[in-house]
């Protein structure tokens, strides 16, 4: 009689543990397909353009691709979709667990199907847009295959016991022993498959019914063991997406311990000098240092989510930290989830964007102020000497000519960072084009302007360049060249073969450059000798669409310079023949 109690004990317990893990199952699956499938419904339902037919054909061809019927009904519990038979559109389905979800909860329930002699699992979902519950994905499924597979259990078990028993009546006393170590076995392979461990395989020597016992046993464990092991893959995907996100991502458990940090989340916290340590509360020690204490406390206290930036300047880096708890359950917080997103880039744009709108503003102050008291002089009666009126006049249109150049120049450096510029290549003969350039400046420049000498042979190899782009590189390049190099001294125009490209070389003796200014030598509105620059007309930014255009090329260009000695300008540009394509 014992052994007969242990037997049906051990089959009570791995029935009613198999049933509620295949109906925990079963209902997970529904809440997920209702999940999905409300997702495709709630933008019809908050438009209130949900047809009939629509919701037919999606309630089918869930039902086609899940083997589950499917009702769709509205916040009035009117019918607009069904799987079923479609006399029952437009009729209310008043249902206990339907009247549940039009409040906005997840109903349940099982009940027993008369018709089709089964019990069948029915889920009512709420459709919810913004707190408001739109309508009800009702689901129904049929536990068929789950009473069928526990019945085949009980059978089985049953089977099992009344073998047992009977063995037990014939052999009596005699075979006690030998079934007493079976039945332990059996016991302890029970307890380890509800303790997760399914490894573990039940050696069958005989074919009775202990043995038959251990083989149930041993096919029960494969097939939970399968399923755990598909459960297990589910859960490295995650880790694998977590694992590879560019965002940060920390979990901390509702004691501050840290089950689970990702690479992003390392490398952002190193560039924020920040350590982590895997001992007990680290979790809330790191919150601390990216939030401060008060905030933790706050957060612990509130369990609502916050963000917040945190930045370290060496290396300059910008983190956006977000705060949100996890698992809250009876006022207990559970779990903390925190998020690093790297704005590094967005605040360095920003910063840059507002630098751009005070240069701007900055270099048109000083003609505007120029232009402003020029115009109330001559207001205040100095137009009435006509050698001062055609003075300030000539100084108001330079001026003027000096704000339209600031402006075209600024268009230009917009067309080229939006690739809103149209690039006319072709093969074009360097030599030739250097020559028109040196002779546009020497048009433009004084009489004691310093020689410009073109030290390029004749069968140079062409250039496949935008021309008129490249002419305004070279014009640029000299026209400096020309400002900063005395009347005595010498400009030297070069070119040489670089593989696919040509280096270009403007060599000057001027005064030179500090080393210290060259980093910056190619921003926007910079100036080395800004007072002397603006004499000369600059308007600061003919060194930055240089660059463009030579990057656009393919190229680049650098300098060097030395003080005293002079300035070397390179930049390469792609050769006739190989430089399709490489316009960006």
């Amino acid at each position: 009689m014992l052994i007969l109690f242990s037997l049906q004990l051990i089959s009570v317990y791995l029935v009613q543990s198999l049933e509620e893990y295949y109906l925990r199952n079963y209902k997970e699956s529904l809440e997920n397909q209702a999940r999905l499938l409300s997702a495709f419904v709630e933008p019809g339902l908050a438009d209130g353009q949900m047809w009939s037919e629509d919701s037919v054909r999606l309630a089918r061809e869930f039902r086609d691709l899940h083997d589950m019927e499917i009702i769709i009904l509205d916040n009035y519990a009117n019918i607009v979709g069904t799987s079923g038979r479609q006399a029952l559109l437009g009729r209310r389905l008043i249902r206990n667990e339907i009247t549940r979800a039009l409040t906005g909860h997840l109903s349940d329930t099982i009940r027993y199907d008369p018709t089709a002699q089964e019990r069948r699992y029915y889920l009512a979902y709420p459709i919810q847009d913004e707190g408001s519950t739109l309508g009800v994905v009702y689901l129904s499924g049929s536990l068929k295959p789950v009473d069928s597979t526990l019945n085949e259990v009980k059978i089985i078990l049953l089977s099992g016991v009344a073998i047992a028993l009977a063995v037990s009546f014939i052999l009596g006393i005699i075979l006690t022993r030998t079934i007493t170590s079976p039945i332990k076995e059996v016991t302890d392979q029970a307890n380890f498959m509800a303790g997760g461990d399914f490894s573990r395989k039940i050696d069958v020597q005989t074919s009775d019914e202990i043995g038959l016992l251990g083989q149930t046993f041993n096919y029960l464990a494969e097939r939970l063991s399968s399923t755990i092991n598909e459960m297990s893959s589910e859960k490295s995907k995650v880790e694998a997406i977590i694992n590879n996100m560019s965002d940060g991502v920390v979990a901390l458990d509702g004691k501050g311990h840290l089950i689970q940090i990702n690479p992003s989340a390392r490398q952002l916290l190193k560039k924020l000098n920040l350590r982590i340590a895997l001992q007990r509360r680290a979790g809330f020690n790191l919150l601390r240092s990216l939030i401060g204490r008060e905030a933790t406390r706050q957060f612990i206290r509130k369990q609502k989510p916050l963000t917040a930036e945190v930045s370290s300047q060496d290396p300059g880096c910008t983190v956006q930290v977000k705060v949100a708890p996890f698992k809250v359950e009876k006022g207990k917080l559970d779990g903390t989830l925190i998020v690093f997103h790297d704005v590094t880039r967005e605040r360095e744009l920003t910063r840059r964007q507002e630098e751009f709108v005070a240069d701007v503003s900055h270099e048109l102050r000083t003609p505007l102020a120029t232009v402003k008291s020029y115009v109330e002089t001559l207001l205040d009666g100095a137009d009435e000497e006509p050698g001062t009126r055609r003075r300030f006049l000539a100084v108001l249109a330079s001026e003027t000519e000096r704000m339209v150049s600031m402006v075209k120049d600024l268009l230009v450096l917009s067309r080229i960072d939006s690739a809103r510029v149209d690039w006319h290549m072709s093969d074009v003969n360097l030599k030739d084009l250097a020559l028109e350039a040196v002779e546009q400046i020497r048009h433009k420049s004084s009489d004691v302007s310093p020689v410009i000498n073109v030290a390029i042979k004749d069968s140079f190899p062409r250039v496949f360049v935008d021309r008129d782009k490249i002419m305004r590189v070279f014009t640029n390049l000299l026209s400096n060249a020309v400002k900063f190099t005395p009347p005595e001294g010498e400009i030297i125009l070069t070119a040489g073969e670089d593989g696919d490209f040509i280096k270009v070389l403007i060599e000057d003796t001027g005064r030179g450059i500090p080393e210290d200014e060259l980093p910056r030598i190619f921003e926007r509105f910079y100036r080395v000798e800004k007072t002397r620059s603006r004499d000369y007309g600059g308007t600061g930014l003919g060194l930055s669409i240089t660059r463009k255009v030579v990057e656009a090329h393919g190229g680049s260009i650098w300098i060097t310079s030395s003080l005293g000695v002079g300035t070397k300008v390179w930049f390469t540009l792609p050769r006739a023949g190989v430089g399709e394509g490489v316009v960006k």
